[in-house]
């Protein structure tokens, strides 16, 4: 079967720089296609197809800014390389307006360049935008690619005041060549190939030596873990984690697993046997993302829980909407009268916050608290926030938590 190879488009009226780039983009792996004319990028035929773009900014007719706007219209996803001997700020306002308009925008080079310069740069623009396969993803784990990141947890003490609880443990894959990668790009793909016990084995592992770590500090300080559906008919995963927990000497009331509540749209009997025995280990039991699956309430209450959480996107319309309002407040009050915790995610703003306290709901995460962070960071995080947060105010005085460090700034999970 012959191989299949990212196709390259180069924009650029200068027909011996084209040739050149044409000539480096086939040394980088790609199938070449040149458009001398920029006019021509109208025609869709020309463009669509393209897994990356290099494109030059001064060109008659229509110029680079002209064509990554009708790139834009045309809702090309290919990603783009500016190559152009315009001055460095001319090239980054290109792409930064690219980003803007929601291209994918890879790199910016200077006119001249060298050879291998743009050869490699094209190497990396290849695998940035080449499909991630399983071989890639079972790389990864075997290389220790994968990182986690995590985002904190705030509890209610009294009335509206709000301490930190809990971090949750979240995985990112630290790509050599794409950078920090969200589960959304890989998390399928693992759950397709099997790979996604290894991923859970991983996070489980390395939150809990970490949780381990930070209790010299922070005794009290509980760890979140998002458990896969696959492990829910692993039988043996109750003892194994069990063992973990008592070799690295946690007590077990710190540790939450949360299990979406889509998972347990295909539960059996072996689902029921894993999860109370999980219960029977001391180990709390969340049910995540609750609010957007379709399972019996009856039926899911039987099961062991000790925790709802509620999903991020009944919030989203709160405090504005009456009828959001009356859901989650009632989501609550459900909960409670069941004898579960109650945990909201997604929280942005202090009007939030401020809403799920009258509420008289038990814990709450959202950007509005933290975003994702390095475990370098946690610490100092969980410092700042102690205290922080009185009736749903920053006491920062900036209306937001402030954010010690480099936080990962992504919205996925």
């Amino acid at each position: 079967m012959p191989e299949v190879r990212e196709k390259l488009l180069v924009i650029d009226d200068d027909v011996g720089i084209a040739a050149l780039i044409h000539t480096l983009g086939e040394q980088a792996g790609y199938d070449v296609d040149v458009i001398a004319d920029s006019s021509q990028v109208q025609d869709p035929a020309r463009v669509v197809g393209a897994d990356v773009i290099v494109l030059d900014l001064q060109m008659p007719g229509l110029d680079g800014v002209q064509v990554l706007r009708v790139l834009a219209e045309r809702k090309i996803r290919a990603g783009i390389v500016i190559v152009s001997g315009t001055d460095q700020r001319t090239r980054s306002g290109a792409e930064l307006y690219g980003r803007q308009l929601g291209l994918k925008m890879l790199a910016a080079v200077a006119k001249p360049f060298e050879p291998e310069e743009l050869v490699e740069t094209l190497r990396s623009a290849r695998a940035a935008v080449a499909p991630l396969t399983k071989q890639d993803l079972e790389k990864a784990i075997d290389n220790d690619e994968l990182l986690l990141v995590y985002q904190p947890t705030v509890r209610r003490r009294e009335g509206q005041t709000w301490q930190p609880d809990t971090v949750e443990a979240l995985v990112r894959w630290d790509h050599p060549e794409r950078g920090v990668l969200g589960p959304e790009h890989f998390l399928a793909m693992g759950e397709a190939s099997g790979l996604i016990r290894s991923i859970t084995d991983y996070v489980i592992q390395r939150g809990l030596e970490q949780l381990k770590a930070w209790h010299s500090s922070r005794p009290e300080l509980g760890l979140r873990l998002n458990l896969s559906a696959t492990l829910l008919t692993d039988i043996g995963f109750p003892d194994r984690l069990a063992r973990l927990i008592e070799e690295l000497e946690i007590d077990p009331r710190r540790v939450t697993l949360e299990i979406a509540e889509t998972a347990m749209l295909d539960r059996d009997p072996v689902t029921f046997d894993i999860l109370t025995r999980i219960r029977l280990k001391n180990v709390n039991l969340a049910i995540d993302d609750f609010g957007i699956g379709y399972s019996s309430l009856t039926q899911l209450f039987r099961m062991p829980f000790s925790e709802m959480k509620i999903d991020r996107s009944l919030l989203a319309d709160l405090p504005a909407s009456s009828e959001a309002t009356i859901m989650v407040k009632a989501l609550v009050n459900l909960a409670h009268d069941l004898g579960l915790s109650v945990c909201a995610e997604g929280v942005e703003s202090e009007d939030v916050l401020k809403l799920l306290a009258g509420f008289g709901c038990d814990s709450a995460q959202g950007y509005f608290i933290s975003h994702p962070i390095r475990s370098r960071e946690v610490l100092e995080k969980l410092k700042g926030l102690e205290g922080q947060i009185q009736s749903g105010n920053a006491m920062t005085g900036s209306g937001r938590l402030r954010d010690p460090g480099t936080a990962v700034r992504d919205r996925t999970r």
